[in-house]
């Protein structure tokens, strides 16, 4: 029995991990009394002796009358909770550092209204709802990623004390559902390196790309795209600033994003942050990039597709 009665404690503690939808049946759901319901049940014994003690049938009635409402209580509180149905659903990848979030699906399939549900992943972030007759509910639950790499969902507490409060029903839920967690990007993190800059990267040549105006000199920017005529015009002013020439067309500029290249004092994730930063301004500035990163060789490109290559990458390493 006390070997039983431990198997069920673990089940009820940590729960196996489900990606289908899952029903709170009966051996799911568990229910004490509250607070309240401790005192309530003092107040009835206390009503219980001094009936005996003074015969009093009027004390009798009332204890009988309240130990029903008591009763009816158990029953209600368990029913509004039994037989909910649960999915739930990561949201996009996230940074080390933002919050994490859920979207969790609660299914009433029953012919009546569940009240004052009680959902979250600790006591201190619950979120309370009603769900209609047939209906469907769905809210977001977030969490702060403690790591990078897969963060699965927390384990989800459900619990309610409808319709009294003297007695809690409650159940807990480990969904397997997971989502990604970039490193944190580095803060005022080093230009990109460019070829001829340390030789971390290599050039693509814009001598045939197309002149399409001047901006201001950005870090990184190569002097021989240096806008000298535009600068001479201006030159004299107060206000004296270097411009470069912008052009358009073919590959602008590549640089080679390497794990290796990266000074040998910087620790294993201030590297795998200092390359998260360089990827997000590399797709920021439009610039066509190299990644490696241990056994992960990706060959220049931009866009959505090869940015995302390059944080899961970041994401998953090691």
């Amino acid at each position: 029995m006390w070997a039983a009665l431990q198997r069920k404690i673990r089940f009820w503690q940590h729960p196996a991990a489900s990606n289908s939808e899952l029903i709170l049946d009966r051996q799911r759901v568990y229910i004490l009394p509250s607070r309240a319901g401790l005192v309530f049940g003092v107040i009835l014994l206390a009503i219980f002796i001094a009936s005996i003690n003074y015969n009093l049938s009027l004390g009798y009635a009332l204890d009988f009358i309240l130990i029903s409402c008591g009763w009816l209580a158990i029953n209600f509180t368990f029913r509004n909770l039994s037989g909910l149905g649960l999915e739930c659903h990561p949201s996009q990848a996230v940074f080390l550092g933002e919050l994490a979030h859920f979207k969790i699906h609660l299914n009433n399939r029953a012919k009546f209204t569940r009240y004052a549900i009680f959902i979250g992943f600790d006591k201190t972030s619950m979120q309370d709802v009603d769900i209609p007759t047939t209906s469907t509910h769905n809210m977001t639950l977030a969490s702060k990623p403690l790591q990078r790499g897969l963060m699965t969902c927390p384990r989800i507490r459900v619990q309610t004390a409808f319709p009294f409060g003297l007695l809690t029903t409650w159940s807990y839920w480990q969904s397997a559902q997971q989502l990604l967690v970039f490193p944190r990007p580095e803060k005022n993190p080093p230009p990109l390196p460019y070829s001829g800059e340390g030789n971390q990267g290599e050039a693509s040549s814009s001598e045939q790309d197309e002149l399409s105006g001047v901006r201001n000199y950005q870090p990184g920017d190569s002097l021989k795209h240096l806008a000298w005529r535009q600068m001479a015009k201006q030159s004299g002013g107060d206000n004296d600033v270097l411009l470069s020439k912008h052009v358009e067309g073919g590959q602008k500029r590549l640089c080679l994003l390497s794990f290796s290249a990266l000074p040998d004092q910087l620790g294993l994730e201030q590297k795998l942050s200092r390359l998260c930063a360089w990827v997000l301004m590399a797709e920021q500035e439009k610039i066509t990039y190299a990644f490696e990163l241990g056994a992960v060789r990706l060959k220049k490109n931009s866009g959505e597709a090869h940015q995302q290559a390059c944080l899961t990458a970041l994401a998953l390493y090691g």
